[in-house]
């Protein structure tokens, strides 16, 4: 008896591992970028809302924090569950920030520090859900897979800053409605590309990769490490377009600086994901950070000048593209927990740790002056250098034992 296939309108190509990547890249990106709209259009909402830059990183801090620190719950929630409804819930709660259009100019700032901390609740659902998922594509490693998957979040949260600041340069707050029919077609493309998460196993202290004989770090090395290098770039995602909009430079040149800082770093992690296999990974985050501090700092002494924005390109392709690479190595890495937990604190606890911190960075900048506070960057990235020397050296100590 012959067993009739069953028919579906949905192409089979829809079901493949390449459909599956770029269902979660592009839901890393659109989550990320809804949490990178707001520094792109922050002084024209601080004007709207008749706010000043101070209460404006409060309201910064409460998203950063939201999306962050909000991740490691997150990856206690449905730890058993192989549907990607998570990513779904956090793109929709993400996509609140396109509303703030429709609120009056009179909302209070406790209400507005709510729904950007529920914003930011949303993007952080996404990350140990989606890292999870980018761990089950049978036919693409994940050396490839996760740097792909953090590039996408890369270029969203670059990407943010540039087409909200073009969105509400033109038509106002209500320009962000423009972005509403996006998030709902993602929300159709998880559904029918059939993504699943990977079971939430313990770390595989036995494997036996190029990552693991190579990487002289532990878990925790990697967090410090993250922790010092996020806080640098965070630093550059929030307040540069707020710079370079008190230098005079319109609105949208300051969101396309930053997005040109987030290309480089994209850039940057899509090129480490294939050179990883043929050359120690420690020594693309030294180098990166050995040439990315004195470029960070060199952009801050010319900024004035428009051509400075082709030098945080590259400045973002040395200091922070390394990041995906930590994540990477912190699957195998001894000394931590399992998947979920792992992949909570080396991106929300390391993003969120550097939220906080960007609070302190935020405030002295509204009382100093927005351009000492951007320093920070460029020391932050330092700290990161000095750390993972240390590390370098314990490990060459503890090998020539």
């Amino acid at each position: 008896m012959r067993i009739m296939k069953k028919q579906t309108p949905i192409p089979n190509a829809l079901y493949s591992s390449g459909a599956q990547m770029t269902a979660l890249a592009s839901a890393h990106f659109m989550a990320d970028m809804m949490g990178g709209l707001l520094p792109g259009f922050l002084p024209v909402a601080l004007r709207y809302f008749h706010l000043d830059l101070g209460m404006g990183v409060f309201i910064l801090t409460s998203m950063s924090i939201g999306c962050n620190m909000m991740q490691i719950p997150a990856a206690m929630l449905d730890r058993n569950t192989r549907s990607p409804r998570l990513i779904s819930i956090g793109l929709l709660m993400a996509g609140l920030i396109l509303l703030l259009g429709a609120l009056p100019s009179s909302t209070p700032v406790p209400v507005l520090c709510l729904i950007m901390l529920t914003v930011g609740a949303g993007v952080a659902i996404v990350h140990p859900a989606g890292l999870r998922s980018v761990q089950n594509i049978g036919k693409i490693a994940p050396t490839i897979s996760t740097p792909t998957f953090m590039t996408g979040g890369f270029l969203g949260s670059c990407i943010g800053p540039w087409l909200s600041a073009t969105l509400v340069g033109e038509y106002g707050l209500k320009g962000l409605f423009w972005l509403i029919p996006f998030i709902l077609f993602l929300l159709i493309a998880l559904k029918i590309s059939h993504v699943r998460l990977a079971p939430d196993r313990p770390a595989d202290r036995n494997a036996k990769n190029a990552e693991d004989h190579s990487a002289p770090w532990s878990f925790r090395s990697l967090l410090v490490i993250a922790f010092f290098l996020n806080t640098g770039t965070v630093t550059i995602q929030m307040l540069l377009p707020t710079l370079l909009n008190k230098l005079n430079f319109p609105l949208s040149f300051g969101g396309f600086s930053a997005m040109m800082f987030g290309i480089g770093s994209a850039a940057g992690s899509i090129a480490i994901g294939f050179l990883v296999k043929k050359y120690k990974p420690q020594w693309f985050i030294f180098g990166g950070l050995f040439l990315g501090v004195p470029a960070v700092a060199v952009y801050f002494l010319i900024l004035q000048n428009a051509a400075a924005c082709l030098l945080i390109l590259i400045a973002g392709l040395l200091a922070s593209s390394g990041y995906p690479l930590l994540v990477a190595l912190s699957r195998n890495a001894p000394k931590g927990p399992g998947l979920s937990a792992r992949m909570a604190l080396i991106v929300g606890g390391t993003w969120g740790f550097a939220g906080v911190f960007f609070l302190g960075i935020g405030q002295f900048g509204a009382r100093f002056g927005v351009e000492y506070a951007m320093h920070a960057s460029w020391i932050f990235y330092l700290l990161a250098l000095i750390a993972a020397v240390i590390t370098l050296r314990r490990r060459g100590k503890e090998e020539s034992k």
